[in-house]
């Protein structure tokens, strides 16, 4: 008997090393084991990089590169004026005046002498129409002169412009006749000079 009980114990004891190691196996790979929330955070924190990578890795957390901050600001020469009216006035000379043919060319100009949202949406225009043979097959120009500029009386820092302009054309450009325009305008002064910052045609 007494020589059995070594061997007993043994088995014993290895059994018992067996199932702390099952023991602590499970509780590595129990997926109860996760402390709470800490699947939600990883999850969250994944979700926020994917939101953060879809920008270009160099724009990212808001970041603009130097050099396309630059071009968003870079005015072609002349582009300032001295005085707030004179640069309304310029502005709204070139965006009346155009033909078919030159109205790409013409708002590409514009968006030179301007800034912010003058600059993109003339740069939206002069992309639009280079798919729009509308124009170009009907002849269409325009012609047109500034009627007044006066600052807004109710919103302070803008300017309204008033043109009178005629557009013309064939088919059913043909015989339209003059009308009053109103625009809603805003100012840069910039170290060039005065620049159109805002230009909102109202009708």
């Amino acid at each position: 008997m007494t020589s059995r009980a070594p061997r007993i114990t043994v088995t014993a004891l290895a059994a018992l090393l067996v199932a702390i190691t099952l023991t602590g196996c499970l509780s590595i790979h129990d997926p109860d084991s996760t402390p709470p929330g800490a699947a939600r955070t990883a999850t969250a924190t994944a979700t926020v990089r994917t939101i953060a990578d879809a920008d270009p890795v160099p724009e990212r957390g808001g970041r603009i590169p130097p050099a396309a901050r630059a071009s968003q600001t870079r005015l072609v020469a002349g582009a300032g004026q001295s005085k707030p009216a004179a640069a309304l006035e310029r502005y709204a000379t070139l965006w009346a005046n155009w033909t078919a043919g030159t109205l790409i060319a013409r708002q590409k100009q514009l968006a030179g002498i301007s800034l912010d949202q003058a600059r993109a949406q003339a740069l939206q225009a002069a992309a639009s129409f280079q798919h729009d043979s509308t124009l170009t097959a009907s002849h269409v120009a325009n012609s047109g002169r500034v009627i007044a500029i006066t600052p807004s009386l109710t919103a302070p820092g803008q300017w309204v412009v008033v043109t009178s302009e005629t557009t013309t054309g064939q088919g059913d450009y043909t015989g339209l006749p003059a009308t009053l325009h109103v625009t809603y305008a805003q100012l840069t002064h910039t170290r060039h000079g005065f620049v159109v910052s805002l230009w909102s045609p109202q009708n």
